[in-house]
């Protein structure tokens, strides 16, 4: 938990949401370059929906809004969702030497780390909402 200036605690999930939020459009045009849009909208769109699906929810989380943490959470099984279907994606075809990616390791190793991130986010986003 991280203390914030005006004296509330912002919890993990919503830091990561923040965070995350604001880095998957960034990575996904860092790696593929605004031109991808012509060339695969779909996968373009889920990552800048994505990213401010998580923003929103962030925002209403720290503002304690009281739909906040129910959205959080649903945000966060979305994202993990996403996540986790790029992440295997990328492993498997990683596995099976069918990548033509340059730096692909690079990328396996974010997915991964953004997975772990999502599915931590996640959990501990669900005890939040229940309790």
């Amino acid at each position: 938990m991280r203390s914030v200036p005006n004296g509330r605690i912002m919890r993990f999930e919503i830091v990561a949401a923040f965070v995350i939020g604001l880095l998957l459009p960034v990575l996904e045009t860092c790696r593929r370059g605004l031109s991808h849009w012509a060339v695969d909208f779909t996968t373009m769109f889920e990552d800048y929906l994505g990213g401010a699906l998580l923003l929103i929810a962030a925002w209403a989380a720290y503002s304690a809004k009281s739909w906040g943490a129910t959205f959080l959470m649903l945000a966060w099984g979305s994202i993990t969702g996403v996540m986790t279907t790029s992440f295997v994606s990328q492993l498997e075809d990683t596995i099976r030497q069918t990548v033509t990616e340059p730096n692909n390791a690079v990328v396996v190793s974010v997915k991964f780390l953004l997975w772990v991130t999502c599915v931590t986010a996640l959990i501990l986003s669900f005890r939040s909402a229940v309790t």
